[in-house]
């Protein structure tokens, strides 16, 4: 019998031990900022349930991990909404952004939710706007168990068609696992090619996926640590990108 997701999720992840506490730097303004933006581009979808939708388990627990430390950890500081910063807007569960939604699109993604239409009125509210209307959502509680379904049937099968549609030359090729790596970048760092702090996607879409070549997804990602040395963000983000990285080589 098939696990729910849920209860899958919480496995793999307490698997796969507890993240460090700099994971939280993820939460930082400039990772808020490119996420709010890829949810503009890429509203979510209702669940479709396609083989090629699918993200690797081990993927699942790696985003899952740098996003939200644990199931634990979340239960204890993430049932509520909060405001990660930057330009970002009211968000919950593992990064969705109310800010960066419309309304009806909320409505439909939340519909099981007790506090859905509270949660609608989140939509089109972002940076300081979205901070000083927080504690009007402090009170709204999502539980682990149903923000794991939302996250794993809602909102990855988006990001990683969009993976799909931005690696397209050679996705094929790749194992699960390392497509599921291009996932979780995107979902943090969006699908952007543009300036000197995008030349490893840059490579990563034109040298390393058409060749199917796992090793040098490897050193792209290990090689984006540049980025965030000596910034807040380097302990959380540098880990996240060498974890990408073991993921990666070891993919199957």
């Amino acid at each position: 019998m098939r696990r729910t997701a849920a209860a899958l999720l919480l496995a793999l992840t307490c698997c796969a031990g507890p993240a460090p506490v700099a994971a939280q730097a993820t939460l930082q303004e400039a990772v808020a900022e490119v996420r709010g933006a890829v949810q503009v581009v890429v509203p979510l979808a209702p669940v479709v349930d396609r083989p090629e939708d699918r993200v690797s388990d081990a993927a699942v627990a790696h985003i899952i991990r740098w996003e939200i430390t644990s199931p634990a950890y979340y239960e204890r500081r993430l049932r509520s909404p909060i405001w990660p910063g930057g330009a970002s807007g009211v968000t919950w569960c593992v990064g969705y952004d109310g800010g960066h939604q419309s309304a009806p699109v909320i409505r439909r993604d939340w519909a099981g939710h007790r506090a859905v239409a509270r949660l609608a009125t989140t939509a089109g509210i972002t940076g300081t706007k979205a901070r000083d209307v927080l504690p009007r959502y402090r009170d709204i509680v999502t539980p682990y168990d149903y923000c794991a379904r939302i996250f794993r049937d809602v909102t990855l099968p988006a990001y990683h068609r969009l993976a799909r549609r931005t690696f397209a030359d050679g996705w094929e090729l790749l194992p699960e696992d390392a497509q599921g790596t291009l996932t979780a970048t995107v979902y943090n760092r969006g699908t952007s090619m543009v300036g000197s702090r995008r030349s490893e996607m840059v490579t990563l879409r034109d040298v390393c996926v058409p060749r199917g070549d796992v090793r040098c997804m490897a050193a792209q990602y290990r090689a984006m640590c540049r980025i965030w040395r000596g910034t807040i963000n380097e302990a959380g983000l540098c880990g996240r990108y060498n974890d990408a990285a073991r993921l990666a080589e070891s993919a199957k």
